[in-house]
């Protein structure tokens, strides 16, 4: 292999770790340069004593379910794999030999079926509960593996489990990012983090919303989607009890640190929400321009009952149906006459429904069923 060969073998390994196809390509490559047909990552699962095939270069099925189902019983190359130390080689030739390969069924059933007759491999990753391989495989007609073709390959070893850790972590953080990504659309509030110039950093879906509300003149992101007019007239239905920008710099203000800021907004229909801003630690990991004051902004606004919330009620208080549908209604924000003409009972009965409810959940007034509700809401 040449010089400009390996380097693309391990640009290759490097791209792998966000592209499928570049970890293929090199793969490939180190069967090319080993004169090998078929190469595998192989897993092997100490505490289950399973092998389980992780990625492979020209795929073969039929072979991958024939080991499977009878033949890793009899691979005698296992027994070699728990000795084995990080970065050495199984060769075939040099462990078993030449007369031992020819006896076993291993080679003479399984391998001849699928024209391969030699099997090298190394132990790239140790982990307390399973063990990662490169196994590699040679067509019949051709020489078995040599130490050699091991030495050959030796200097792939360290990129290939440098690039397959870095890989592994890549695959943490984005699992991470999507659960906290779904997290934060299961809020039934509004959430934002602002840099202290305004720059919103990171919303849920509700939280998209207030953006433009809360500092118009920075939500570019948000005037792209929505016509001038529309953002607009909404930013102009909701006035704010305090400029957001002046609580935002004293949430900001390094010079006089305040726990909290909070603001009432006031829609054009009555409607009320209630926004509280916290400072972030200077040390949050979405200072990226260095250390630039955050604050994460929460928004309580009355609205739809989440659509779990008769389950959580139901499970956890044993709330009857008709109960349930008052507390939605009295979730909202609207008094006990109003929750009961909507609803379409008599006001006694909804006394009686919520004395109920009262006792129940052990709450007292509709201000502490609401906020019961409240922190028991969660979207869909």
């Amino acid at each position: 292999m040449s010089d400009t060969q390996m380097h693309d073998t391990i640009r290759a390994l490097y791209e792998g770790i966000f592209d499928a196809d570049a970890w293929q390509r090199s793969l490939g490559a180190l069967c090319q340069a080993s004169g090998s047909t078929h190469a595998h990552l192989l897993v092997l699962d100490t505490v289950n004593e399973r092998v389980l095939v992780n990625q492979e270069v020209n795929p073969m099925p039929e072979a991958v379910a024939a080991y499977s189902e009878h033949y890793v019983a009899i691979d005698p190359a296992l027994p070699f794999a728990r000795r084995m130390s990080v970065g050495n080689w199984y060769i075939d030739s040099r462990e078993l030999g030449a007369q031992a390969m020819r006896k076993s069924p291993f080679y003479g059933e399984f391998l001849r079926q699928f024209e391969q007759s030699s099997v090298m491999a190394c132990l790239i990753e140790r982990q307390p509960h399973y063990d990662v391989f490169l196994s590699l495989q040679r067509p019949q007609g051709h020489d078995h593996y040599s130490p050699e073709d091991a030495r050959a390959l030796d200097w792939a070893i360290p990129h290939m489990r440098h690039a397959m850790a870095l890989r592994d972590r890549t695959h943490q953080v984005s699992t991470l990012a999507h659960a906290s990504a779904q997290l934060m659309e299961r809020l039934p509030f509004g959430v934002i983090v602002f840099r202290d110039d305004g720059k919103p950093l990171l919303a849920n879906s509700i939280g998209e919303t207030w953006v433009r509300r809360l500092l118009p003149a920075v939500s570019v992101e948000t005037r792209a989607v929505a016509p001038p007019a529309i953002a607009v007239r909404e930013e102009a239905d909701w006035q704010l009890s305090r400029p957001f920008a002046e609580a935002l710099r004293a949430a900001c203000n390094p010079a006089n640190p305040q726990p909290a800021q909070a603001l009432r907004a006031v829609d054009s229909a009555g409607r009320q929400a209630q926004v509280v801003l916290l400072p972030l630690p200077p040390a949050h990991h979405l200072a990226m321009d260095w250390q630039r004051p955050s604050v994460l902004v929460a928004i309580h606004e009355p609205g739809t009952a989440p659509m779990t919330l008769p389950a959580v009620l139901r499970d956890l208080y044993g709330l009857t149906p008709a109960e349930t549908r008052l507390a939605l209604q009295l979730s909202s924000g609207i008094g006990l006459p109003e929750a009961c003409e909507l609803i379409g009972i008599r006001r006694e009965t909804g006394r009686t429904q919520l004395k109920a409810i009262f006792t129940k959940t052990g709450t007292g007034t509709q201000a502490q069923l609401a906020h019961l509700l409240t922190r028991l809401g969660v979207r869909t």
